[in-house]
Order: structure tokens, then sequence, then C-alpha cells
């Protein structure tokens, strides 16, 4: 796995990665790169900000979901993960082809698609 090109620590969660393919564990260290081309004329930067934001937001909501609602709260957060893989089904067409955001974008909506499965599987721990 790459380490961020500033503070040299594994991504995890927040990682990103520029248009160059630079990666960065966080939005905090991509701004404080000063080598770093502007971004912000590339013509999916703006779905990949969307999702890499939808990614985030599902991976640190989802399992408290469902401990506060329990097993029938799996289907609304599924449907919900589904719209936002919906709404980038191009990207899952292209499957990362067209440049490093694009594959990017592809393959922050396969995890996506993981995620549903991890949902789909879970089962409060006996211990809760």
């Amino acid at each position: 796995m790459n380490r961020c090109k500033v503070c040299r620590k594994k991504p995890k969660l927040e990682r990103r990665v520029n248009c160059e393919g630079i990666v960065f564990c966080s939005d905090e260290c991509h701004e404080n790169y000063e080598h770093s081309p502007n971004d912000d004329s590339h013509p999916y930067i703006d779905d990949y900000h969307a999702v890499r934001f939808e990614y985030i937001e599902w991976m640190r909501s989802y399992e408290a979901d469902l401990y506060k609602y329990g097993p029938s709260k799996k289907e609304d957060l599924v449907e919900g993960i589904e719209s936002v893989i919906e709404e980038f089904a191009d990207y899952i067409r292209l499957e990362g082809s067209d440049g490093i955001v694009s594959k990017e974008i592809y393959q922050y909506l396969l995890a996506l698609e993981e995620l549903i499965d991890i949902i789909n599987n879970w089962e409060p721990s006996k211990s809760f």
C-alpha cells in the first residue's frame, strides 16, 4: 500500500488521491502538498469528491445505525447506498478505464457494493 506523500502514514478511511495518482492520508495532507496540480479542472473531480464523501460517511455510520435501530434498518441503509451507486453507475461501466480519477471513483463504488454485503450479513454481537 502506498504511503501518504506528505506525512508517510498509511492512508485509511480518509484516503485521497490527486489527478496524478499521488496518495494522501487526508484532505489536510493533500492541501499541504506544495507540488500538487490543481485538480479542480478535472472533469470527474466533482463526482470524485461526492463519491468519496458518501463512502466516508457510510463507513463511519453504518454500524452505529445498525446497533441503534437493529436489523430493521438494513433495508434503508442498503437502499441509500444503492442510490449512490446508481447515481454514479457510468463509472461502474467504465471500470476505471478513463484515468486515475475514474479508477478511484470505481474503487469507491466497488467498496460501497461490498458494504451492502456486509450490511446484509450483519448480526448484532452477542455481547451487545
